[in-house]
């Protein structure tokens, strides 16, 4: 091989190095679209020449000042390339993560994923994301829907609401909505507030803190004291002895409180919890197939420290539907008395009895005539309203059953010892660790018997401790079973609000009044809230509400916020757009919509209407500051016989 040959291979080299470092910096950096292929085209002329002299015989002083000529070029270009990619290094950047969503959300053997596979979104998931973007790694709930990169670069918040208007006002007016289509093109369905009797600002605003079972607790100790002074007192007295008589009078609900050290409500799992666990919860919503799931009771009591609870735990295998379903459940009270124990037959044919870990077979099942609804009949008639269910991973079981339930304690919740929320420790681990006993012993499968009463000692158990006992999360530590008080939750500085329990209408006998009563007790359960912009004030963060009187008296009246009410949708958009330039969080609400919802508007006003919210979006946004994160919430309908959906939109602004 000569000289001239090896020096075309490596004119070749870089040549192809020089395009394609040229391609990709065209289609990053739109502005050099003309001037990269003219700088190319120069090079490629320049290399043709360099060709043509080599051919000819020149001498290779000329070559190798070629070569160096597009070496050089080539770094020029390298370095731009760099620049840039620095550049975007500096904004923050958001893409959904719905597949690894819905993936979470399937049985471990299914591998094609449906609309249907995906859980309900919330108003609470987008508070989860504006948490994020203010306390980055120190905010305990990530967004689980999506991923916000380089959070430390949002130079701001703002929060557009469109009330009143659904899903059905987007698909029937697509023309009315020029700025959702061309200026959003992440968005995402969201259940509407509406069904389970909250608004977008309650639900986004109100925050049930992760150490709110800490602050609560330490009242608990400090008042203790003075509980026992109390229950001296001759009322109380009168009082425990009627409860006595309750407790003889129904022998299968004993509620054995005497020994908790702190009130087991503490350990309920909060509403952000249940969605998070994917546990069964009783909302409209069309990609969720809950239509034939049953409440565990038509109405539901107030739970208290005294409340009965119930260890519960399933087995199930595998049917024709490709669907776990339910073959062997198990209830027991708090004295570890077996309440139901019953094998299920189910409707579809089963395929895998799963015997290594049911420990159920064909033998067993062949002579069982019980069905399911048998199964839920039972449960509606033997527990109490106001019963606390305790399991672990419960949320399974109560999709085996088809049956929703508001109280429940989850001990692979409770008790951590990773770390990590998603990490859990199996019921055999924590039985062994912490009530010393060996379950799920030999090769026969698991026995839900056992299971149930493991987990209703492991809760007894923890109730004789404090809530941080068995939880490296809160600070408990093997070396130190009994720790302190985190000091985070007593230094935070939130002050916990307590919200005023509604009260429900019994005189109507509709069934949608039921349905929302029975939905309610779901989502009503949380008593103790911060404000979000007690978060955003921690974090130096000003902030601006221009939205309704009500919703200004009740949220803006403290922590330095921005507070106008505002009766016109002209009138936001103004003090909006003036707002969003200097403050880090601005939340407004368009409000004109809700006007023409009496059915009485034409169509023609309608549609007018909905452009020119649109139109006011739009400018609002023009004036959002560089790099700001977005988001534009469309909540439905809020009237509750009205089930359409909504839909929230997010973006970067470039």
């Amino acid at each position: 091989m000569n000289f001239t040959t090896m020096s075309t291979k490596k004119e070749v080299r870089i040549e192809a190095k020089k395009r394609k470092a040229a391609a990709f910096l065209r289609l990053v950096n739109k502005e050099e679209e003309e001037s990269t292929p003219d700088k190319v085209k120069k090079l490629e002329e320049s290399q043709a020449k360099g060709k043509a002299e080599s051919s000819a015989g020149n001498n290779n002083e000329k070559r190798n000042n070629f070569q160096q000529m597009a070496e050089d070029e080539l770094l020029k270009l390298r370095q731009a390339l760099k620049e840039r990619q620095k550049a975007s290094m500096e904004r923050p950047k958001i893409f959904l993560t719905l597949e690894e969503l819905a993936r979470e959300n399937t049985a471990n053997f299914r591998t094609d994923l449906k609309d249907e596979d995906m859980p309900p979104l919330f108003i609470s998931d987008i508070q989860s994301l504006i948490l994020f973007a203010v306390q980055g790694s120190a905010c305990k709930v990530k967004p689980r829907w999506c991923k916000l990169l380089r959070c430390t670069k949002v130079a701001s918040i703002v929060v557009m609401v469109l009330n009143g208007v659904s899903n059905t006002e987007m698909q029937k007016y697509p023309d009315s909505f020029p700025t959702l289509r061309n200026q959003f093109q992440t968005h995402v369905d969201i259940v509407n507030p509406s069904q389970y009797a909250k608004t977008v600002p309650s639900e986004l605003f109100c925050i049930l803190p992760p150490s709110h079972q800490r602050i609560l607790a330490r009242e608990t100790v400090e008042n203790k004291a003075q509980t026992e002074a109390v229950k001296e007192d001759t009322k109380i007295s009168a009082e425990i002895s009627t409860e006595k008589c309750l407790t003889e009078a129904n022998p299968l609900h004993p509620a054995l409180y005497q020994e908790d050290v702190f009130s087991r409500t503490l350990l309920l799992l909060s509403t952000a919890q249940l969605m998070q666990e994917k546990y069964p919860l009783p909302v409209q919503y069309s990609n969720v197939n809950t239509m034939d799931f049953k409440f565990t009771k038509d109405n539901y009591s107030p739970v208290d420290e005294r409340s009965p609870m119930f260890g519960l735990d399933c087995e199930m295998c595998l049917t024709v539907a490709r669907r776990l379903e339910l073959t062997r459940i198990s209830i027991v009270n708090e004295k570890l008395e077996v309440l139901y124990d019953t094998f299920v037959k189910p409707h579809n044919r089963i395929i895998n009895y799963l015997t290594e870990f049911s420990g159920i077979t064909k033998a067993i099942l062949d002579p069982v005539t019980t069905r399911l609804s048998d199964v839920q009949k039972k449960i509606r008639e033997l527990l109490p309203a106001n019963a606390i269910i305790c399991g672990q991973s419960l949320g399974g079981d109560l999709r085996a059953i088809k049956m929703y339930h508001p109280y429940v304690i989850d001990t692979s919740c409770i008790y951590n010892l990773s770390g990590r929320s998603g990490m859990k420790t199996g019921l055999k681990r924590l039985t062994e660790m912490f009530v010393k006993e060996t379950i799920q012993e030999g090769t026969k499968g698991h026995n839900s018997v056992e299971d149930a009463k493991a987990t209703m000692k492991l809760v007894q158990h923890k109730l004789k401790h404090n809530v941080n006992y068995g939880d490296v999360r809160m600070g408990w530590t093997v070396a130190n079973p009994d720790p302190e008080e985190n000091p985070e939750g007593e230094g935070s500085g939130f002050k916990l609000i307590r919200l005023e329990e509604t009260t429900e209408n019994d005189s109507t006998n509709n069934s949608k009044s039921q349905l929302l009563a029975r939905q309610n007790a779901f989502f009503k359960m949380e008593k103790y809230f911060y404000s979000m912009f007690e978060v955003l004030k921690k974090y130096n963060k000003t902030a601006a509400l221009v939205t309704d009187q009500a919703t200004v008296d009740r949220f803006g009246g403290e922590n330095g916020v921005v507070a106008v009410g505002s009766d016109s949708d002209k009138k936001t958009k103004s003090l909006a757009k003036s707002h969003v330039q200097f403050l880090d969080f601005v939340y407004c609400s368009l409000d004109n919509y809700l006007s023409h919802l009496n059915g009485e508007t034409s169509e023609e006003k309608v549609m007018h209407c909905l452009q020119k919210m649109d139109k006011r979006v739009d400018k609002i946004l023009k004036n959002v500051k560089k790099n700001s994160l977005a988001i534009l919430i469309v909540p439905g309908r809020t009237d509750p016989e009205c089930e359409n959906t909504g839909t929230v939109f997010v973006k970067i602004k470039e």
